[in-house]
């Protein structure tokens, strides 16, 4: 066995940061998650092989919400719970055995897709053919367009905030201004490699990259210039850990625990009023307060002109 295999880190010791996680998904998916590595850490299982079965529970809970009998729906509703907790368990075994690869979070990020694909849609048409509701069908299009711009959105500043706070590790994702490196770089990859990136991974960096621009240009210029070490990481912290927070809120992992919990009980059209009201308010929020708290930071970090002087995009971009 290898040394890194000796032994399993605690759990503390395996996360990112508990700044950029919501409770659920902090105090119980990852609890469950590390359980289960704790389970398989000394067998064969990779990484990767959990990542392929998230992708199997979330066909598999798409075609229960097509059967749509109560207990397929139930069913449906465990299995895309079961996937919501396997997609942080790849992530921990693979910090926990070293395994960390390009490959593996470009694979993670294509299956976070498939998932939502084979489950999102078939939602969608379980709660048209229960109810027949044309308010719910107007209500579709705006949930699934607005749940790609959240968790957009929440990636970007979840990288941002993971390298400017943790200036011996950084963040872990591809930065959304390397897009044309990361094509470049897909092209000398294997077929799934290649499918990774430029269906997956790509058009998720493109959508970061106009969202930003668009919603609030100063953070992109921070996040390419904040110099992430000893005070500026302080100040980084101390004005964006409340929208960080709320940007939590409307990451990959609520939408499936809520999705999950209202299809065990047949009640997916509370799940569509959750996404565009709920989930929408929060948002609005967290754009208004991210703003606010972007202009701090560059104002306590003596501003754009400043930072750009001081050289310190070198030292925040990985």
């Amino acid at each position: 066995m290898p040394p890194q295999m000796a032994t399993l880190p605690r759990l503390d010791h395996l996360l990112k940061s508990n700044d950029v996680e919501d409770p659920v998904n902090r105090y119980v998916h990852r609890t469950l998650a590390y359980l289960f590595v704790k389970s398989v850490f000394r067998t064969p299982i990779t990484p990767n092989m959990i990542t392929l079965s998230t992708i199997v529970l979330g066909f598999a809970a798409g075609c229960a919400f097509l059967w749509g009998t109560p207990a397929a729906m139930l069913a449906g509703g465990i299995g895309l719970w079961a996937a919501s907790i396997l997609d942080g368990a790849d992530g921990i075994l693979a910090r926990a055995r070293n395994l960390q690869s390009e490959f593996g979070r470009a694979l993670d990020g294509a299956a976070d897709a498939l998932v939502a694909v084979f489950t999102v849609f078939p939602a969608f048409y379980h709660i048209w053919v229960t109810r027949h509701n044309p308010y719910d069908l107007a209500l579709m299009v705006p949930a699934l367009g607005l749940t790609v711009v959240h968790v957009a959105m929440y990636d970007f500043y979840k990288e941002s905030y993971l390298r400017a706070t943790r200036p011996d590790q950084g963040g872990e994702g591809r930065d959304a201004d390397d897009i044309d490196d990361t094509v470049e770089a897909a092209s000398s990859k294997g077929l799934i490699m290649r499918l990774a990136i430029n269906y997956a991974l790509v058009p998720h960096l493109s959508r970061q990259k106009a969202l930003v621009h668009w919603l609030n240009r100063d953070a992109w210029s921070l996040s390419q210039l904040v110099e992430s070490n000893g005070e500026a990481s302080e100040v980084y912290r101390k004005h964006n850990l409340g929208p960080m927070r709320l940007w939590a809120l409307v990451s990959l992992a609520p939408h499936s625990y809520l999705m999950a919990i209202c299809a065990m009980f047949d009640r997916l059209e509370l799940y569509l009023y959750i996404r565009v009201f709920l989930m929408n308010g929060v948002f609005l929020v967290a754009v208004a307060w991210q703003r606010y708290a972007t202009n701090r930071t560059i104002r306590d970090l003596g501003g754009v002109d400043a930072m750009r002087a001081g050289g310190g995009r070198q030292s925040f971009v990985t």
